[in-house]
């Protein structure tokens, strides 16, 4: 997930490692989703130019010497980044983290998310009553946790309305 937004991010205008990394700490709405440290920044553009989703387009001198190398995203990058900005995220515990992440990367892009919400909130409710219904069947001892599970999704799923 790091290395689908520090691609997403690089995609919208290429970028050095530092920006990227400043774009993270210094954009209200992604630093309010997740807080990637520097060598995180840095460990996942050394993965996406392995897999070639990006690749180096120049190199500019740097504020304090050290040169800056520019990264882009390549074509497969692109692909790779709408098709994640699209897809639901599967288990609720992957909402708090992607799924707002990919809210925001989103309207950084003036994408509207309506239909990411719609789906979202289907696979979400299909899930919220599976879990009731472990919630309703669930013995003493794990009845709590399944009532926070059930309580959990249904929150998202009031979120998700609001999109």
């Amino acid at each position: 997930m790091l290395d689908q937004i520090v691609l997403a991010i690089i995609g919208e205008i290429p970028r050095h490692g530092f920006a990227v990394s400043k774009e993270l700490e210094t954009d209200p709405s992604l630093a309010a989703v997740i807080r990637i440290r520097r060598p995180l920044v840095y460990r996942s553009i050394n993965s996406l130019l392995n897999a070639k989703f990006i690749r180096e387009t120049k190199v500019e001198p740097g504020d304090q010497g050290s040169p800056r190398v520019i990264y882009a995203t390549t074509a497969t990058g692109k692909s790779t980044t709408a098709k994640w900005l699209n897809d639901t995220v599967d288990h609720p515990r992957d909402a708090r983290i992607e799924l707002l992440a990919k809210f925001v990367l989103r309207n950084r892009r003036a994408m509207n998310s309506k239909q990411l919400a719609t789906r979202q909130r289907k696979l979400f409710k299909r899930q919220a009553a599976n879990l009731q219904v472990a919630a309703n069947s669930a013995t003493d001892d794990v009845r709590l946790v399944s009532l926070w599970r059930v309580e959990n999704i249904n929150a998202m799923i009031r979120l998700l309305d609001a999109v």
